[in-house]
This record gives C-alpha cells, sequence and structure tokens, in this order.
C-alpha cells in the first residue's frame, strides 16, 4: 500500500508542476508597431517594442510621461534577413505576434511595396489584422511618439484608428490583409492611409508633444503607387470610394454672406459604365445623408437654400476630383476594377500596350454627377422652411 501512496503523491506534484518550460510575458518582446524603409538596394526595419508595464496598464492609470519605448533597428538585402538582423542583440526572445500597427517608407511604396507585403504575409508570426500607413517623414520619431493623458500607447491612432474615423472620417483606415487583395486584384486600387508626426497640436508645460496625424494618402493599384492623394483628390474620393463614412464637416458659403457647416453622416455611392466605341462612359450618383452644425448667417438660409448649396457644391468636387485625377493618371473611383468585372473583354483592349494606364483613363468620360443630398436633422438649429420639403 506503501507504493500506492507514494505513487499518488508522484502523480499530484506532476499535475502541480504546471508548465515547467513557460516563459513569462516580462521575458519576452512582444514587437507592438513596424516600420520598414528602402533605400540603395537595402531594406532597415525599425521594430517598436514597449514597456510590458505600458501594455499591462492599458486600463489603469500609466503615465505618458513615463511611456518608455525602445525602437530595434535591422537591415538586410531581403525583409525576412533585415527582420532576423535584430535577434542577435535582442537579449531575449522576440515575438511578432502582437504588431498592431505597420508604417511603410514612401521609398519603399514607390519601389518595392509588393515584394516587401510578400515577404510579410509568408512570416509565420506576423497577423494580417494589422493598420498600415505610409509616410515621407523619418519613421522612428513616428514610431516613438506617445498617446495623451493617462492612457497606453497601445490606444494612440497609430495603433487603433477607428475611434478617430468615427469622429473625423479623413482617410478610411487599412489593414495589412486589404492592402495585399487590393495589390493582387488586376483592376483594384486601394488607398494606403499617409501619416505624419506633427507638435503644433498639444503641449504640455509648455512642451510640445509629437502625436500621429493623418495628412492624405497614396494611391495603390497592380501592386504599384500611383502617387500622393491630396484633400482635394479626397473630396471626391471620400463620398464615391470610401466604403464607410461616419462624420466628415462641409463648408458652405452664403451668397448674402455667412457660412453654414454639414457634417456628412455617410454616402451611398453607385458608378455607372457604358461603352460607346472605344470609350467608356461613366455616371456617378450618390446619395449623401447630413447633418447642419453650424449656422453663421443673418438672415438666416432657408433648409432648401441649404441642400442647393451642398448639392452643387458636392457635385463639383466630386467632378474636379475626376478630372484632375484623370490628368495624373490616378483612377481614384475605382472605374478600372468597374471595366475589368463588367466589360472584360472592353478592359483587355483598353489595358494593352506599354502605356496600358495612361491609354485606359484617357479613354473615360464623366458623363454626369447626381448628388441627392437629404438633411437628417439640424442639432439645436432651427431651420426655415418653405413649400419644397427636404426631410
Amino acid at each position: 500500500m506503501k507504493w500506492k501512496a507514494a505513487l499518488a503523491v508522484i502523480c499530484i506534484c506532476a499535475l502541480l508542476s504546471g508548465c515547467w518550460d513557460a516563459k513569462e510575458a516580462q521575458s519576452v518582446n512582444f514587437i507592438t508597431a513596424l516600420g520598414i524603409d528602402y533605400s540603395k538596394g537595402q531594406y532597415t526595419i525599425y521594430a517598436q517594442v514597449l514597456s510590458f508595464g505600458d501594455i499591462s496598464k492599458q486600463e489603469s492609470t500609466a503615465n505618458t510621461e513615463d511611456t518608455k519605448v525602445w525602437i530595434a533597428t535591422g537591415k538586410g538585402e531581403t525583409v525576412t534577413q533585415a527582420l532576423t538582423s535584430i535577434y542577435p542583440a535582442s537579449q531575449q526572445r522576440t515575438l511578432w505576434t502582437h504588431v498592431k500597427a505597420i508604417v511603410l517608407s514612401k521609398s519603399l511604396i514607390e519601389s518595392e511595396l509588393d515584394s516587401c507585403l510578400t515577404a510579410l504575409l509568408r512570416a509565420s508570426e506576423l497577423r494580417y489584422t494589422s493598420w498600415v500607413y505610409g509616410t515621407d517623414q523619418e519613421i522612428p520619431p513616428i514610431l516613438s511618439g506617445v498617446s495623451l493623458l493617462n492612457q497606453s500607447a497601445l490606444s494612440s491612432e497609430l495603433m487603433d484608428p477607428r475611434e478617430v474615423y468615427e469622429q473625423l472620417s479623413t482617410i478610411e483606415p487599412l489593414r495589412l490583409i486589404k492592402l495585399m487583395n487590393g495589390i493582387r486584384e488586376p483592376a483594384a486600387t486601394v488607398f494606403l492611409p499617409s501619416i505624419k508626426l506633427t507638435e503644433q497640436i498639444w503641449s504640455k508645460k509648455n512642451k510640445p508633444i509629437p502625436l500621429v496625424k493623418l495628412n492624405g494618402a497614396y494611391l495603390i493599384s497592380k501592386g504599384r503607387s500611383q502617387g500622393y492623394l491630396d484633400n482635394d483628390l479626397l473630396s471626391g474620393a471620400r463620398i464615391v470610394a470610401f466604403k464607410n463614412m461616419y462624420k466628415y464637416p462641409l463648408m458652405l458659403k452664403l451668397h448674402q454672406g455667412g457660412y453654414v457647416q454639414l457634417n456628412i453622416l455617410n454616402s451611398k455611392p453607385l458608378v455607372k459604365v457604358r461603352l460607346e466605341g472605344d470609350k467608356a462612359h461613366i455616371s456617378i450618383k450618390v446619395m449623401v445623408r447630413a447633418a447642419v452644425s453650424e449656422v453663421v448667417a443673418q438672415p438666416e438660409p432657408t433648409a432648401t437654400e441649404i441642400k442647393a448649396l451642398a448639392t452643387a457644391l458636392l457635385e463639383e468636387q466630386i467632378d474636379k476630383a475626376f478630372q484632375t485625377a484623370k490628368k495624373q493618371n490616378k483612377d481614384i473611383y475605382g472605374v478600372e476594377d468597374i471595366l475589368y468585372r463588367q466589360f472584360n473583354n472592353q478592359w483587355k483592349k483598353m489595358t494593352a500596350g506599354p502605356q496600358s494606364q495612361d491609354h485606359l483613363l484617357s479613354s473615360i468620360e464623366l458623363d454626369n454627377v447626381d448628388v441627392d443630398l437629404k438633411i437628417m436633422h439640424s442639432n439645436t438649429y432651427k431651420l426655415q422652411y418653405d413649400q419644397l420639403n427636404i426631410f
């Protein structure tokens, strides 16, 4: 019986021993953000590591003054070689499973974007849900930026842009898998958000706080950058091409002086294509929902006047953005993707030859733009109405 008791004790001890080879979380380097640059045939990787205490205190009283950020730099002729060059001096195991943001340099976007993304997606540890951005600034300062108040750095706009986008729909956030899908599709275009570091907005104790700010987008098609989009081009793309809109201001200047500000709450675009000879004619119809947020004018405009001004301005922005983008060989409304899916034979003819992109866009004409705007509410303002009911 003694040997049975001894065996029971051994079994119990074995069960209580736990995972003897498990690593403590603080003994692992969790990469939280990644920056990639390309210059003179060489990739440079910037890996951001946050203090484990800052990560664990996301819902407690983390002090941003004490936020600790480390940046590792690796170089190599390939992305994988640059990543692995970090390991020899990392002191402990490094994991890439927690990367929440990837920042790509302008030079990489313009030359090696497809090769870089292919290498990243083949990495077994890296998840495909990371947010991706482009920048023309130095990457290390961007990765060294902190968040406001007592929030963890994981709560910054770089790590989770959705909260800010729902309040101000400037540039639609983009995940790594969506960027890759857009690159692999033969006719699709995607908008890669562009960011920069600014010290002009927030400060503490008269010292500027460097924080990330969206400043535009790169248009990506066929694995290459089609160029940078400023706010003028995005004013049309935001209404026609973005998948989701939550809130974006539209300023109206009144004929009698003063102004009205609307908030665009959402838009539902419909782009129709018809073929006529070797030309593709498009018509755009957009249903827009808006709310009045401010009126500064005497006498105050009626609801009908506001609707007419807003409709005219949006139609002008959509048409102007298309014409400007066409001159720059940029397909901001995704017309090529419609041709590819609905008129494939014509698309093949338009894209044949060495100057396929130029020939394609020169073959597209915008016939008309129709905006159907509805004002959903006017907050605390009481708008005047005439016989035309816009609600």
